[in-house]
């Protein structure tokens, strides 16, 4: 039987890449450091895997099984079936890219060994670039002869993840705790170039041949959405991210970024984005972030604002890409006065941010948080939101 290797058996791992090599045909080996969530795993021998269709408003039982899991400890065994498989995978975090390559490192040695052929890393990462620090925490440790061999053999490819795989919370207790539910999205664009084998019989993994393209696309229209409804539903008090599409103000606002990001996109990339296409894109984004059946929290959406805040993530710098380009980022402007505003008593970030307020007030943390000029055109934009949002927090509580 063909077999595939997936690093972290998370969410992702389970719920997103476990699906998309089940349906395949592949026997799939979880390699995965939390070593109860192994034992479960060969154990029960399957996993309830429910996915949630925005279109058809159903729900989607599906059961995995043809896997066995393996601790990040077995790493004779975990070579093995490095060395055999077809196809691999990673969703272990980018912070812990590092901690696998050593695994990676005696899989590539084995298969060399039996001169196994190609093989590739699709890496589910959503970090642009982490295809690349893999391979370099991999081939820094191999000798010349094996470096040269694994330049050849071994695809470290970055994908592009836009399924959205909520904490399993309260509602699906009595499923149990292997239970994994994510909404319905089948799509993994991967950077093309980077592939060593052939293309796999994946049904959903497809090649891009601009990947940087694709990744900006996703943090510029899915990532920023998501921020939208996050920051500015959870400061209107509302509780899951379906909500708020049925605000006039914050819809407004969520329409008016993407239209922004939409049109600098197009311009940057002329040869890799459709109008057209992605005009679909975001209608597909309002469907699915508008499922109701997700209750996607806006706490979880909306967490750490620092991050999201920074110089090149999906708000300042998506707003900092349209200026680029000529579109002045007014409707962004807004996003980030509410991410300012974020004060989710158990997000530590949050209360970090709104302890740089209450010291450096607002335009000396969005200086220090997002490295904006806050006497840039920008800058006040941002700050004058924040002031804005802050009256109209006050009208909403009343």
């Amino acid at each position: 039987m063909k077999t595939a290797v997936q690093f972290g058996a998370g969410n992702i791992g389970r719920g997103f890449m476990g699906q998309l090599f089940w349906e395949a045909g592949y026997k799939i080996y979880f390699v995965e450091y939390g070593k109860e969530l192994v034992a479960m795993l060969n154990e029960a021998g399957k996993y309830p895997l429910r996915l949630l269709d925005a279109y058809s408003k159903k729900e989607i039982d599906m059961t995995i099984d043809r896997f066995e899991a393996v601790t990040t400890d077995e790493t004779e065994r975990v070579a093995e079936i490095f060395a055999d498989a077809e196809v691999a995978g990673t969703a272990v975090g980018v912070r812990n890219l590092e901690a696998i390559a050593p695994l990676v490192i005696a899989g590539i040695r084995r298969r060399k060994e039996r001169d196994a052929g190609p093989v590739d890393i699709y890496l589910c990462e959503n970090v642009y670039g982490a295809g690349d620090m893999l391979k370099e925490h991999v081939l820094k440790e191999l000798s010349g002869e094996e470096s040269e061999w694994a330049e050849k053999n071994i695809g470290f490819i970055g994908t592009s993840v836009a399924r959205m795989v909520p904490a399993a919370d309260k509602r699906f207790e009595k499923e149990g705790p292997l239970f994994v539910v994510a909404d319905s999205y089948h799509k993994l664009p991967y950077d093309g170039p980077a592939r060593r084998a052939k293309e796999p019989p994946i049904d959903g993994i497809y090649p891009v041949s601009n990947f940087r393209a694709e990744v900006n696309r996703k943090l510029y229209t899915h990532n920023l959405g998501h921020a939208a409804m996050g920051y500015l539903g959870y400061l209107k008090g509302y509780s899951y991210v379906h909500e708020p599409f049925h605000d006039e103000y914050i819809s407004g606002i969520f329409d008016g970024a993407l239209k922004e990001t939409a049109q600098t996109l197009v311009k940057m990339y002329p040869d890799a984005i459709d109008p057209d296409e992605h005009r679909e894109i975001i209608q597909d984004v309002h469907v699915r972030f508008g499922n109701p059946l997700l209750m996607d929290s806006l706490p979880r959406v909306a967490r750490d604002p620092m991050r999201k805040l920074g110089p090149n993530d999906r708000l300042v710098g998506s707003a900092k890409m349209c200026m680029e380009y000529g579109v002045f980022p007014e409707y962004i402007a807004i996003v980030c006065g509410a991410a300012l505003h974020f004060d989710y008593p158990d997000d530590p970030k949050a209360q970090e941010l709104q302890t740089l307020i209450r010291e450096k007030g607002v335009a000396e943390t969005l200086k220090e948080v997002s490295e904006v000029d806050p006497e840039s055109d920008f800058g006040k934009k941002v700050v004058q939101a924040y002031e804005d949002l802050a009256k109209k927090k006050s009208e909403w509580k009343q």
